[in-house]
């Protein structure tokens, strides 16, 4: 979890070495995780923190939810501050909530420049842009309303956007940390209560991955580009016209066509080398067809696979077989069998991918105490050359390498005692 935390991080230059940091605890889920996630992390990043708290004076139990804060920042040695902030004046004509957020951004931003941070932390998560895509659906919105929860928007970071709410609650428990409800956030009076335990749910029940649907969407929002004409995307738009006009090219199969489909459904980017030395290449919804680069063999090439279910999934090396059951009961391996891997499903960031390995790939195998070059993992493990690149190599939706045949699983996600699901992977080879 800290190392999806810190890719995020990174990958959104979120933070500069030096940073004075305010950190927004309310004392709820997630803010209680982003306040000990960023102490944990706070020497790795060269980070200073503060830890602010907000009094909106709508509840009398927010000032001892504050307490608990301010109790849980003097543990970890960092200065709090409370506020209590005015909703009343900032209502003019907006919702309670609507005006409750106006004021907290506004005190924390003026807290910010009053104590030099260059940064205000704040907790919101995967679940949380899922239900404000929604939201915004729901109520209307355009291309730049899709784009959900921004990861920066100055002086405003939040680090925890790549995060699910049970990855969250799982790291409290495991770590003992106190934290309170927001009863608020079960009142259905209010429309954000209303999506969350009453529309998800019933959207859940036509596709159980509903929220990972919405949150790619806000990511395929946020990387489309306009275009002269008003389109999006540096190519064609990849609507269902344009992948059946890839499907009516006369060399392209019509299983590639349904691989390029999926790809651009899921959001993302991919690759996919295809006959007459081109290349297809699925970018957050746009689809492009391009010569593919010279110099690069393609003899073992195979199309990338979304594995978003159980089930029995072809590779040009053999089969992948994906089972995901309840329990904590692990399937005994024998010892040395590295062509199966077993992974807390609840862990994942799904759909699952498996693609063919590409330069540069790194992951951590499981106990190891940090990721290495796969390359370097395959010599080590005695992995024929001419065998290397028919493998496939299985990632989660966020980019991270799971599992290559052959080798130890990756060390995220790992099965424990607290699992309540597993996913097993099998790699069958092709019998040669």
């Amino acid at each position: 979890m800290l190392s999806t935390v810190l890719r995020t991080i990174a990958a959104r230059a979120l933070f500069e070495r030096g940073d004075r940091v305010i950190v927004a605890a309310s004392g709820g889920p997630d803010s209680m995780a982003l306040l000990h996630i960023l102490w944990e992390l706070r020497d790795r990043l060269g980070l200073t923190l503060e830890v602010a708290g907000i009094d909106h004076g709508l509840r009398p139990a927010a000032a001892e939810e504050l307490e608990l804060v301010r109790a849980r920042a003097e543990a970890l040695g960092l200065p709090f501050i409370g506020l209590a902030v005015d909703v009343a004046r900032h209502r003019r004509g907006a919702g309670l909530q609507d005006a409750a957020r106006r004021a907290r951004l506004g005190a924390l931003a003026t807290l910010a420049a009053e104590h030099g941070a260059r940064r205000v932390a704040l907790g919101h998560q995967a679940d949380d842009q899922a239900e404000t895509v929604l939201f915004r659906i729901v109520r209307g919105t355009g291309l730049a309303g899709l784009q959900g929860i921004p990861y920066r928007r100055d002086p405003f970071v939040r680090p925890l956007l790549d995060l699910r709410r049970a990855e969250i609650l799982r790291y409290l428990r495991r770590r003992s940390i106190p934290f309170v409800q927001d009863p608020s956030n079960a009142d259905l009076r209010f429309a954000r209560a209303r999506i969350r335990h009453l529309h998800l749910p019933a959207l859940a029940e036509e596709n159980p991955r509903v929220a990972e649907a919405l949150v790619a969407l806000a990511a395929a929002a946020r990387d489309a580009k306009p275009t002269r004409d008003g389109g999006s995307g540096p190519t064609a738009s990849a609507t269902p016209d344009a992948v059946a006009a890839l499907d009516a090219a006369p060399a392209l199969s019509r299983r590639v066509a349904a691989v390029v489909e999926r790809l651009r459904a899921r959001g993302g980017t991919a690759e996919i080398d295809i006959s007459g030395g081109r290349r297809v290449e699925v970018s957050y919804g746009a689809v492009r067809v391009g010569p593919r680069a010279s110099g690069r063999s393609t003899a073992t090439a195979a199309a990338p696979l979304l594995i978003d279910r159980p089930g029995t999934y072809r590779w040009a090396a053999g089969t992948l077989d994906v089972d995901v059951r309840e329990g904590t009961r692990r399937r005994a391996r024998p010892a040395g069998d590295d062509d199966a891997a077993e992974f807390d499903a609840d862990l994942l960031a799904w759909p699952l991918t498996a693609r063919a390995r590409k330069s540069g790939d790194r992951m951590r195998p499981r106990g190891g105490r940090g990721s290495r070059k796969l390359s370097d993992l395959m010599i080590d493990a005695r992995i024929a050359r001419g065998a290397r690149a028919g493998l496939p190599v299985v990632t989660s939706a966020r980019g991270e390498l799971l599992f290559v045949p052959g080798l130890r699983p990756a060390e995220i996600a790992r099965p424990t005692t607290r699992t309540r699901r597993l996913v097993r992977i099998d790699f069958e080879p092709v019998n040669i």
